[in-house]
């Protein structure tokens, strides 16, 4: 059976909007609908969260999650249909990004210009137990406090719905935290689509019982302020894209289970990817559990850092020549309406 871990795409027909000197030209419509998802405060206060995450050895003790799908061959499925949306990174995003190219094996991650400090690990509990690793992405915001991650790493799959808990976000973790030059932050309130809240359900094995509900993978987290100022104002904020072209794909996470220790941050990269069963994006990649919910950015420069989310870490499948494949659902309408909708709280 392969492993499945979180990861995101993104949609390519019959979008608006064209890439400008800048990269795209910033273009975000009103919100369509207000019932795109689950928006919930989390139950803990920031101080609670900061104070569970205080002891090192929970850091260490901290696992990526892991879900078996019982098919690996499942064809193309629909995706979170494109608007063609786009907002641009913080920094100066080139017109002509020099990325990587294509790189399988994961390599650790350079954290050149923004992507020293808008990349991070996100660490969580669902039971005050079992202890959790994902990776998430700060995205550029009007409030400036949006990151953005998986849905499996912040909602429970079964089949309950349960919340996770004392949720604090890394920006730039390195050595389970003893590195942590932009700080750590609270989560405070979570946006989730319905659509993975009732159906993206697994066994107590974590056998995914149907491949509904994983085509919606994808989460956005409000964090705190800390001495009046947002998370974007010390970090930064990546680019994001609710259904564009992608001619690249960059993904970025911090992958836990061997052969890999979460300690450090890796990428792979892609200009040969292919639709998968989550209406998104695969493409060969060796990071473990742990890279869920890590960002897959379109066009990235390698040199400012800078590129457009138009995905997350979702789920990891045999590959088609014997390795690994990652997987990302697409960010699209759903996306972009929970986006908003929890910007403006």
């Amino acid at each position: 059976m392969a492993a499945a871990v979180a990861l995101t795409g993104c949609a390519t027909s019959n979008v608006e909007g064209v890439p400008s000197a800048d990269g795209y030209a910033p273009y975000l419509p009103e919100v369509y609908s207000a019932d795109s998802g689950l928006r919930e405060d989390f139950e803990s206060t920031p101080q609670e969260s900061h104070d569970f995450w205080s002891d090192p050895d929970k850091l260490e003790d901290a696992e990526g999650m892991e879900f078996e799908q019982p098919d690996n061959s499942l064809p193309p499925g629909p995706g979170d249909p494109a608007t063609g949306a786009y907002l641009p990174a913080t920094a100066s995003m080139p017109s002509s990004p020099q990325g990587y190219g294509t790189v399988s094996e994961a390599e650790v991650f350079d954290r050149e210009g923004l992507g020293a400090s808008t990349f991070g690990r996100l660490y969580f509990t669902f039971d005050g137990v079992d202890l959790n690793v994902c990776s998430a992405t700060v995205v550029n915001s009007t409030s400036g406090s949006i990151v953005a991650t998986a849905a499996h790493c912040v909602v429970s799959t079964d089949g309950q719905g349960t919340l996770a808990d004392k949720v604090i976000f890394v920006p730039g973790d390195r050595n389970d935290m003893q590195e942590a030059p932009y700080g750590s932050w609270a989560a405070v309130s979570v946006s989730v689509p319905q659509e993975f809240v009732d159906k993206a359900i697994t066994d107590e094995q974590g056998y995914l019982q149907s491949d509904e509900g994983w085509n919606y993978d994808f989460a956005f987290i409000k964090m705190e302020e800390q001495n009046g100022q947002t998370i974007q104002e010390v970090t930064g904020g990546q680019g994001i894209a609710f259904g564009v072209p992608v001619e690249t794909l960059t993904q970025i996470g911090y992958p836990t289970a061997p052969p890999y220790d979460g300690r450090e941050e890796y990428m792979c990269a892609s200009t040969s990817f292919r639709s998968n069963w989550q209406g998104g994006y695969t493409h060969d990649c060796t990071m473990t559990q742990g890279a869920s919910g890590g960002g897959w950015l379109a066009d990235y420069d390698s040199a400012s850092g800078t590129g457009y989310l138009v995905g997350v870490t979702s789920t990891i499948t045999a590959g088609q020549n014997g390795g690994q494949d990652t997987n990302t659902p697409v960010l699209g309408q759903t996306a972009l309406n929970l986006y908003e909708e929890l910007d403006g709280q």
